[in-house]
């Protein structure tokens, strides 16, 4: 083989097959040592170009602009610029999954909401290993009328449970009770004393934002009408918010089945993952409030919400 078809089939095992140096040592019968010189001669004679994409350079400046205007732990913006819906979808779940995986250990007690973006996260997750120690704990009641089950927070749950081969502690009661009597017979019973006891131990949740049109289809248009008026936008976690994040007090809360809204600064990883355009203002007022601190999103979304973010009559008050 002439040096430089070596050169060029070195090349293509560590760059276009992602072999490892050592690998390719093995396959050709040189020392590992001997790949990696080759490697650097590929690229120094040009046979090797590396180029850095100012479009990813820039979802990289998107991030640490969401990240300063927000007071944000993390940003993560999937490039979407020339993708379709699907693969902006798929994008933005495996970067959620590949996060998530990240910051869960042993001691780690993670929540996770209802939604199609949250159970398809989940979905690709794919851990080395297994945390017996952690914990998965359901934050909310259960919605009796959802479509698809396979998206019910109860459902995801059980599956991080399985992938992760952990404890998981549910909570069998529905999301909106008849009265305020009897949620409040429903949480003295001792296995709901026990969940919301760990409530208080969440450290991680991840959560869509909800919408107050997917609220009227599951509490009605009586419940949501006053909750509009008064400026709600969106929804986490059973509270309702306005543009700026604050929550909007309602009679509801006193017949549903939420946790505490101290979770809100309890939580250490408080991840919204945000795929749809049509949530900009609930997405904006979630991140205005602090109701999230960590945001996974494509750069459609992004800069979307920080032209929201300076549009006249939306702006933040003083």
């Amino acid at each position: 083989m002439k040096d430089i078809d070596l050169l060029v089939e070195v090349a293509r095992m560590y760059y276009d097959q992602d072999l490892t140096q050592q690998e390719i040592a093995d396959k050709i019968y040189v020392s590992r040592s001997r790949v990696s010189r080759l490697i650097k001669k590929a690229k120094a004679l040009g046979i090797v170009e590396i180029i850095i994409k100012p479009s990813f350079e820039n979802h990289h400046n998107l991030e640490k602009i969401l990240r300063d205007r927000f007071s944000l732990k993390d940003v993560l913006v999937a490039y979407s610029e020339n993708s379709g819906i699907q693969e902006e979808f798929d994008s933005v779940c495996s970067m959620g999954a590949s996060y998530l995986s990240s910051i869960l250990n042993e001691h780690s007690v993670l929540s996770v909401s209802h939604g199609k973006t949250v159970a398809t996260t989940v979905q690709n997750l794919k851990p080395h290993r297994t945390l017996p120690g952690m914990k998965v704990v359901q934050l909310a009641g259960s919605l009796e009328n959802t479509s698809n089950p396979t998206v019910d927070e109860m459902y995801t749950m059980q599956q991080v449970a399985v992938l992760y081969g952990c404890e998981m502690k549910r909570l069998f009661l529905p999301y909106l009770m008849d009265d305020e009597e009897s949620r409040q017979l429903l949480l003295k019973r001792n296995a709901a004393i026990e969940i919301f006891r760990v409530h208080q131990e969440v450290d991680t949740f991840i959560s869509g934002v909800d919408t107050l049109l997917y609220w009227t289809d599951h509490i009605g248009e009586k419940n949501v009408a006053p909750l509009m008026k008064n400026g709600a936008v969106g929804c986490i976690w059973g509270y309702f918010f306005d543009i700026n994040g604050a929550i909007i007090e309602t009679p509801l809360y006193d017949r549903m089945i939420i946790p505490k809204r101290s979770i809100f600064q309890t939580a250490e990883n408080r991840i919204c993952i945000a795929n749809d355009r049509f949530k900009m203002k609930a997405i904006l007022g979630a991140l205005r409030g602090g109701l999230c601190n960590v945001l996974i999103t494509n750069s459609k979304i992004a800069r979307h919400l920080l032209t929201l973010d300076s549009e006249p009559g939306l702006e933040r008050p003083t």
